[in-house]
């Protein structure tokens, strides 16, 4: 059992240090990492449980607001939870090393499952209690007799969003190490999966309104596949102790008899998931050439598609504008009763600033230098003038940006009705945005270098070039809406575009000049 423990705790805290930023202790920044995560998980229990009780409790069906947080606990587990367990249970580097000790298989892989369950129950936890606090707000029958049975479920609870992980990390690691392009894949299935999620807010978002008047209709939704969730409201809205344990049991024993049979043939996973397979087709073939611009380009789209992290992490916004725009297409009608309402309301600059908002997550350039690591000094040897590269970098990532910006362009000038002038000009707008976006999050990147990160989630996620490369811009976005709101009834429409597209041309051009002349010197002094 001591040795079992020890394994468990080493999973753990790895874990927690995986998530350090900056040189701080690891115990210090693990700790943070999952305040933030309970942080958010509150936010999220708070608000929409709040908006389903009001109208649930006007319906009399307020037992239905345990069911549905209880499903939004496994589901927003399972997001948490699922390249974690791809890459820590089936693609950890330290698997010769692990198996290798006086440990079972069944106990390693345990010990690791459990550590993604410690993480997951964090936010399994700030979910349901928040949710039994409002539901006892709202008159909810058992008293705070009721938060120590929900924090029982939730212990209990949180095994299937752990369970589901393992299972889907399990086929995601067996897909990578099948496929040719696996990086690439990889990357495609987290944007796909990322798209869904967002699709998947929407959803929410305009459903929660009609859920009072939909209550039966979800109550027998969860019937069959839902039982765990149906257990879980009547133990803790009737006190039933018999749908406590079978909740318990049902719960419990699927996720040991799942555990058990991987740790069965644990090592052979591994094995087999980590071996390559030598090709036969051979074919002599012409060696193709390409430009020092062509190929610099294309180094820099290998890296880009090839780093799941790096496109999951720069990709939301490019994502979220297409989306925006088919919804607010779907939405016309409305939106054409808002505008008619709010007849001399400027609405294009605030669309401007919801496009550039959505650029400004998509920082490629912010984490581009950092991401060269101990190669850098290739770039810094080649006979290519640092111009040329900065100039392909920045390239690199308007051409990402440009198609998802026109068509969410497109989307919403015709989903709002705006005359051709204003289009124009929220075109315009956007451009230069993306535009001054590239060479600045560059230039950040060499003020604030990381090249001798441990993992590439390092720069993408936790250095400063990505963090400042990001939050700058939107910096800028709330001085831009200062002004709308100070100026619009002066300005309108016209006046606010000229304003803005004048302030980001200025913009651009301080950040292109800034590079200019402090990026060479800074390149140069990367490897000093």
């Amino acid at each position: 059992m001591g040795k079992f423990l020890a394994l468990l705790r080493l999973n753990f805290f790895s874990m927690l240090a995986a998530m350090r930023m900056g040189r701080k202790k690891r115990a210090f920044s693990g700790m943070g990492a999952l305040a933030l995560v309970a942080g958010l998980s509150l936010y999220i229990s708070g608000l929409y449980s709040f908006l389903l009780a009001e109208q649930l409790s006007a319906v009399g069906a307020l037992p239905l607001l345990i069911t549905l947080m209880a499903l939004v606990s496994v589901v927003i587990g399972f997001l948490f939870s699922l390249f974690a367990a791809q890459g820590v249970i089936f693609g950890a580097k330290d698997n010769d090393l692990m198996l290798s000790l006086p440990v079972s298989p069944f106990q390693l892989l345990l010990a690791r499952t459990l550590a993604l369950y410690l993480e997951n129950l964090i936010s399994t936890i700030f979910i349901l209690l928040p949710a039994g606090v409002i539901y006892l707000w709202y008159g909810g029958s058992g008293g705070f007799g009721i938060l120590p049975v929900l924090l029982v479920c939730a212990l209990f609870l949180n095994l299937l969003p752990t369970l589901l992980s393992l299972i889907v990390g399990f086929l995601l690691a067996w897909l990578s190490s099948h496929l040719p392009r696996k990086t690439l894949a990889t990357s495609l299935f987290q944007l796909a999966l990322l798209a869904l999620l967002l699709i998947g807010s929407f959803w929410l978002s305009n459903a929660i309104n009609h859920v009072g008047a939909a209550a039966v209709g979800i109550s027998h939704f969860f019937q069959g596949w839902g039982l765990p969730f149906l257990l879980l409201t009547r133990a803790v809205c009737q006190g039933n102790l018999l749908h406590l344990f079978g909740l318990i049991g049902l719960c419990l024993l699927p996720f040991l008899g799942i555990v058990w049979l991987f740790a069965w043939k644990y090592a052979s996973i591994l094995t087999r998931l980590t071996a390559h397979h030598a090709r036969s087709d051979y074919r002599l073939g012409k060696l193709s050439s390409a430009s020092q611009g062509r190929a610099l380009l294309r180094k820099e789209a290998r890296r880009w598609f090839g780093t799941p992290i790096y496109i999951f992490n720069t990709g939301v916004g490019l994502i979220l504008l297409p989306i925006a725009g088919i919804a607010a297409l779907i939405n016309r009608d409305s939106i054409q009763r808002v505008l008619a309402a709010a007849e001399f309301l400027p609405v294009t600059p605030l669309l401007a600033l919801g496009i550039c908002f959505c650029l400004s997550t998509v920082s490629i350039t912010g984490s581009s230098i950092s991401l060269e690591g101990k190669q850098l000094w290739l770039l810094q040897c080649a006979p290519i003038p640092v111009q040329t590269l900065f100039i392909i970098k920045a390239a690199f990532q308007l051409l990402v940006c440009l198609p998802s910006l026109l068509i969410g362009w497109a989307l919403l000038s015709l989903s709002f009705s705006l005359s051709g002038t204003e289009s124009l000009l929220l075109l315009l707008s956007s451009l230069l945005f993306a535009l001054a976006n590239a060479p600045f999050g560059l230039w950040i990147n060499l003020r604030f270098p990381k090249l001798d990160a441990v993992s590439d989630a390092a720069v993408v996620k936790q250095s400063a070039a990505a963090l400042l490369s990001t939050l700058l811009p939107m910096g800028l976005l709330v001085g831009l809406f200062v002004l709308w709101f100070v100026l619009w009834s002066f300005l309108q429409t016209l006046g606010l575009m000229l304003l803005y597209s004048l302030i980001l041309a200025l913009w651009t051009l301080c950040a292109v000049v800034l590079l200019c002349r402090q990026g060479p010197a800074l390149f140069q002094q990367l490897s000093e």
